[in-house]
């Protein structure tokens, strides 16, 4: 005697393994899509890291922009992401450059705002940050109106970061001038024994 086999079609059971497909695959599918990739930060404004004061300053005659050394700081007005801005490379004691802060001038009528389009823009570029502060210390508060001058009395903080694969570091914030900065480091060169090729 044979014994049979008899598949019943379950409706529920068909659609509870469709369901945990589906489920799968929209619990992946963002995560891939949306990964970030960390890029590496190769540069700052087309100047590597690790060149020398000498070396950056040979990059802005080619440019046609004058520059002011003051100390291990190498100074110039340009045009950064199209506005006027004033441009620091720092470099350590070794002479190897390892950071650029862009200085945008500000007022206290427009520095939340352009606080904002500074943040879109390296928003733009590289992906969500991977820090994001708005610190507020009493008695001031986010929303109260008094923002700006919490920023000027040091009593708050913006500021936003974005990490990359090479350690080196993208950030926006607000100088208690309300002047907006952005500073793109690398952390291996701001270590003054720091030597790599």
């Amino acid at each position: 005697m044979r014994s049979k086999v008899i598949f019943l079609y379950n409706p529920f059971f068909a659609d509870t393994i469709i369901m945990k497909r589906i489920l799968v695959i929209l619990l992946l599918l963002p995560a891939s899509v949306f990964a970030q990739n960390k890029l590496f930060l190769n540069h700052f404004w087309d100047i590597p890291w690790g060149v020398s004061i000498e070396q950056a300053e040979s990059v802005y005659n080619d440019r046609g922009l004058e520059s002011v050394r003051n100390g291990n700081c190498l100074i110039t007005h340009a045009k950064y992401e199209r506005e006027d801005a004033t441009i620091m490379l720092l470099f350590n004691k070794m002479n190897r450059f390892y950071c650029g802060n862009v200085i945008y001038p500000s007022s206290a009528g427009t520095v939340l705002s352009k606080y904002d389009s500074y943040r879109k823009v390296l928003f733009r570029r590289y992906g969500m940050p991977d820090t994001s502060v708005e610190y507020f210390s009493g008695p001031y508060k986010k929303g109260d109106g008094r923002e700006v001058e919490a920023i000027q009395t040091e009593n708050a903080f913006y500021f936003t970061e974005w990490e990359f694969s090479d350690d080196c570091r993208a950030s926006v914030s607000i100088l208690k001038n309300t002047d907006i900065c952005l500073t793109f480091k690398n952390p291996a060169y701001a270590d003054a024994t720091a030597e790599k090729n």
